[in-house]
Formats: C-alpha cells, sequence, structure tokens
C-alpha cells in the first residue's frame, strides 16, 4: 500500500508541476506579460503618426519648392523684358533727337549726319499678342507715332 500512495503522491506532484508550468506560460501568451510591450506600441503608434505627418509638410514643402522656382522663372522673365524694352525705349528716343537735330541742320548745318543707336535687337523682339514693335529709325522731321507699338505693346 505504501507502494500503492507513494504512487499516486509522486503522480499528483508531477500533475501540479505541469499545471504550474502550463499555466504561467499560458498567461505569459495571453498579454498579461511583460508591461514593456504596451509602452513599445504607444511608441510606435506616435511615430507612426509622426511620419504621416511629416510626409504630408514633404509634399507641402516640394510644392512650395516648386512654385517659388517658378515664381522665380517668372520675375527673372519679366526683368529680361524690362531690360528689352528700355533698351527700345531708349533707342527710339534718341531716333527722336537726331530728327530734331536734322530739322535743325536743314536750317542751317549744325550736327553733321547722325548714326543710329543700336538696340541690340530688343525692339525686333518685343511682341505680344497681335503688337509687334518696330523700330522706324531717324526720321527728319521727327515723329512720335514710332513710339505707339512700343506703348502698346508695353499695356498688352
Amino acid at each position: 500500500m505504501r507502494t500503492r500512495l507513494l504512487a499516486i503522491a509522486l503522480a499528483a506532484t508531477f500533475i501540479a508541476l505541469l499545471v504550474a508550468v502550463l499555466g504561467t506560460h499560458s498567461a505569459a501568451s495571453a498579454g498579461s506579460g511583460d508591461p514593456r510591450i504596451a509602452v513599445l506600441q504607444t511608441q510606435v503608434k506616435t511615430l507612426q503618426a509622426q511620419v504621416k505627418a511629416l510626409q504630408v509638410e514633404g509634399k507641402l514643402l516640394g510644392k512650395a519648392v516648386v512654385d517659388a522656382n517658378k515664381s522665380a522663372a517668372d520675375a527673372n522673365n519679366q526683368v529680361q523684358l524690362s531690360f528689352m524694352g528700355t533698351t527700345c525705349l531708349a533707342a527710339e528716343t534718341a531716333d527722336l533727337f537726331q530728327g530734331t537735330w536734322g530739322v535743325i541742320d536743314q536750317m542751317k548745318p549744325t550736327f553733321g549726319a547722325q548714326t543710329q543707336v543700336n538696340d541690340y535687337g530688343n525692339c525686333g523682339q518685343l511682341t505680344r499678342g497681335s503688337v509687334t514693335v518696330s523700330r522706324a529709325g531717324i526720321v527728319v522731321p521727327p515723329d512720335t507715332s514710332s513710339l505707339a507699338p512700343l506703348i502698346s505693346w508695353l499695356h498688352e
């Protein structure tokens, strides 16, 4: 009988140990384990939100850079057009002055032959819509109608 009791006691001890080991393992796998996991999960969610916000910000900044480059190109184009218009205006004004000197030379030779100043082809490049600026050159007597296409181009 003693042998039987000893065998039952050993079996009961074995079963108790087995239940203890299996119970601890299943409790840990059920999620009530390490609290650091919950902290890490919270941190991951926070980082995901930050990444999403940064992606949106990156897209906005990329668009802003493209817009800034376009604005800079537009500004550069406007500066070039302004330079060309100013050069043409200066050349046409010189033509008018020299036409005036030509009239004076008809009455009493004073100034001599006049030479047209170089507009570097800027007047001929000024075309917008139906307006094309052409330079008449030195006209005696001077005629301000040569300025009309330039003025139209400036307001087109």
